[in-house]
């Protein structure tokens, strides 16, 4: 009987770290795939890109001139929140109705521009997302194919 409960509690103390194990994992995988995808919409949109808005942004926003289903767009990608986890939003509307994109950001500066001239050409983006257990970067920068230089 007693070794029947040891056994018992081995099996249990085994499944619970499967569990958390697992729990650990899946977070880690659907934190890693957001972000991959906020950064690929966001690069693909800045690829098309004319101009980056220099007044208007900074290394949390960013307004820029682009084009949605080949129709010319104001857009707007702004990082929100007081603290972290801080969330990354989109609005293809010129700033208004942002619609929340990624919200396990743990740093809110993710643009940096480089100019040539006076025309910003790349932007580097950076995202920093926080697991459960860790901090993952991501981290790109996008030619505007179609800005005047």
């Amino acid at each position: 009987m007693v070794v029947m409960g040891i056994v018992a509690s081995a099996v249990m103390a085994v499944a619970m770290r499967t569990f958390t194990t697992t729990a650990t994992i899946t977070n880690r995988r659907d934190v890693l795939a957001d972000g991959r995808i906020a950064l690929d919409r966001l690069s693909k949109q800045l690829r098309q890109g004319e101009w980056v808005d220099q007044t208007g942004s900074t290394a949390s926003s960013i307004t820029f001139s682009g084009y949605i289903d080949g129709q010319p767009q104001t857009i707007v990608w702004e990082v929100t929140g007081t603290s972290a986890p801080y969330t990354l939003e989109e609005s293809q509307l010129g700033g208004a109705n942002l619609v929340p994109i990624l919200s396990s950001l743990t740093d809110s500066n993710v643009f940096t521009y480089t100019t040539q001239g006076d025309v910003v050409d790349q932007v580097n983006v950076r995202l920093s997302l926080g697991t459960k257990t860790s901090t993952i970067l991501l981290s790109t920068d996008v030619e505007l194919r179609n800005a005047d230089t």
